[in-house]
């Protein structure tokens, strides 16, 4: 498996594209040369990388506040001329310790013989703010429900804790 590495970033994000309940979700990367990628994931994953990203910033006792100020996110242009699309089927983030940098490593296949993979390094300041931006894109989902924690369908839903009898709404 060929891995790129994509090197210290300029700029890392979080989104979602689609509808709740259809959405997929991504981490858009613009290197420091002006490349560009997508990494690719399900809902699970970019939250688990949040949470592990808010761990690894306790560890090296860098304050976390959520509230500090945020710079402007470079746009995407629509039509980007992405140098590099994965499908992160495999997620790992480590601390490089020599250079107090946050790295996450995203391969496409089950196995390290499959698929391509790529290495994102980023600061600590560049992770606050996408640990930020990760709590806000799953949030923005749809609602789970109050009893079984499932996400309620925009159609309704019917939830297995009351057995399937009662329509949630």
């Amino acid at each position: 498996m060929p891995l790129t590495e994509f090197g210290p970033v300029q700029h890392l994000s979080a989104d979602a594209v689609g509808q709740p309940g259809q959405r997929r979700f991504r981490l858009r990367a613009i290197s420091q040369g002006g490349a560009y990628a997508f990494v690719w994931m399900e809902k699970e994953q970019l939250s688990a990388i949040g949470e592990a990203i808010e761990t690894t910033l306790e560890h090296a006792e860098v304050d976390f506040d959520p509230s500090g100020p945020r710079g402007l996110d470079p746009v995407f242009p629509l039509q980007a001329n992405v140098d590099l699309d994965v499908r992160g089927g495999r997620l790992s983030l480590g601390l490089n310790e020599e250079t107090r940098h946050i790295v996450v490593v995203a391969a496409e296949g089950a196995s390290e013989a499959e698929g391509e993979a790529i290495s994102i390094e980023f600061d600590f300041e560049a992770a606050r703010h996408l640990r930020v931006q990760i709590t806000e894109v799953v949030a923005a989902g749809r609602p789970p429900c109050p009893f079984c924690g499932a996400p309620i369908d925009p159609e309704g839903h019917v939830c297995p804790r009351s057995n399937g009898h009662q329509r949630e709404e």
